[in-house]
């Protein structure tokens, strides 16, 4: 069966962003992911890199700014379009939608913070620029811990430990020392950061704060991007901070308010991994239905052997539930959070832990039904498999496993 979009209420407009989308993502994601999933760390981000090209197409596109406010030029598109927008893209490419995707974190958090100042200095240039410059990441994984600083949704689960990234105030100034790990996505190539960190005197991580800040000022390294096994599209490295000095008003979220700011951010953070990840899903479906009604075994395509179509329905059924947990979460809490009411952060986490499984599910099933040939370079569910390994370790799964079942029962 091909895969199929179950809701009926989508408008002729809505349909053709959608196919809009899915020609991008056909046409420059995909050839783009591969090329860049085949050259070093250091050539994927180095000057001439098809990667900035590519960014620079989603940014005129405005795929970089898809969710943004129209009266500082996004887009503005309802949470079901931009639902349906970035599982395109995912199915094209998901370490590229990824970069994109991660490209207005720090625009989102300044407009997030209600702050007119970093509205203005840092959410108004991002939003009204089309040339794919300007880059933001989110720095938040530190070398020693992750999520288990957070819990986010089991508070009792929590491990107070100390930051490795701290602001002291100095004047009108902070001034910041530490480090982030290496697993920040876009690390190696942002421009901004959303920047969390702990305030000097405070007692715990869980005391954090947020900042927004441009990561060209002196004090600021990079350590080299990480050579991974998966996702090798979307730049991943370790960002040092050497008293680097920035005013006051970049800080943008105190202690006392970073931990609502966190679960609304968290909230579309998980949501739109798990987009990502029926997109992903989706891609390895739709090439091995491909391969399986054009490859020949026993005198006949291998889509009409019985046990290869009863694989082939299991990863229909799971592209498809995936999609509808995915979008449900995504729609809803979006949708809440732009009402000004409280996203529920739990179920955006489940729609992640069950897309990125699913995902790997279907991947895995995608490379056994090719065969000896889902080994292979030359077909893409080789690189779709170490993709979906990739998403179910990274953003702290396992111990968000733990957190939402405990909050769950």
């Amino acid at each position: 069966m091909s895969y199929l979009d179950y809701d009926l209420s989508l408008t002729d407009e809505q349909r053709e962003i959608r196919d809009a989308a899915h020609k991008f993502a056909a046409e420059v994601l995909r050839p783009t992911g591969i090329a860049l999933d085949r050259m070093t760390p250091e050539e994927v981000i180095a000057d001439g890199s098809p990667l900035f090209d590519v960014l620079k197409q989603a940014s005129e596109l405005g795929y970089t700014r898809a969710a943004g406010p129209a009266e500082l030029g996004g887009l503005e598109l309802p949470p079901l379009v931009s639902h349906m927008v970035f599982e395109e893209l995912a199915w094209g490419s998901v370490g590229v939608a990824g970069v994109i995707f991660l490209s207005s974190t720090h625009a989102d958090t300044a407009l997030g913070s209600q702050n007119a100042e970093s509205i203005e200095e840092f959410a108004a240039p991002y939003y009204g620029s089309s040339d794919g410059s300007i880059i933001g990441c989110w720095a938040i994984t530190e070398p020693d811990h992750g999520s288990d600083t957070l819990a986010a949704v089991s508070p009792d689960l929590a491990v107070k430990v100390k930051g490795q990234l701290v602001a002291r105030a100095d004047g009108d100034d902070w001034i910041i020392n530490g480090q982030k790990s290496a697993w920040v996505s876009n690390g190696p190539i942002a421009t901004h950061a959303m920047l969390n960190l702990q305030i000097a005197g405070e007692d715990s991580f869980a005391r954090g704060a947020i900042c927004v800040m441009p990561l060209d000022l002196p004090g600021i390294s990079r350590g080299p991007s990480l050579d991974k096994h998966g996702c090798r599209s979307l730049p991943q490295g370790e960002i040092f901070f050497d008293d680097v000095r920035i005013p006051k008003r970049w800080m943008v979220l105190g202690p006392d308010l970073c931990g609502i700011y966190m679960d609304a951010h968290l909230s579309i953070f998980n949501a739109g991994v798990s987009c990502i990840a029926t997109g992903l899903a989706r891609s390895a479906y739709d090439c091995t239905l491909e391969y399986c009604k054009e490859r020949v075994q026993g005198g006949k395509p291998i889509f009409e052997h019985q046990s290869v179509r009863s694989r082939l329905f299991r990863m229909f059924q799971l592209v498809q539930a995936s999609r509808a947990m995915s979008r449900g979460a995504y729609i809803y809490n979006v949708s809440k959070l732009l009402g000004g009411e409280q996203a529920v952060l739990q179920h955006s986490i489940a729609a992640k832990v069950f897309c990125t499984n699913s995902a790997l599910e279907v991947c895995t099933l995608a490379v056994q039904l090719h065969g000896g040939n889902g080994m292979t370079k030359e077909y893409p569910v080789e690189m779709f498999l170490r993709d979906a390994t990739s998403f179910t370790i990274a953003d702290g799964e396992n111990a968000l496993l733990t957190q939402i079942g405990a909050a769950l029962l």
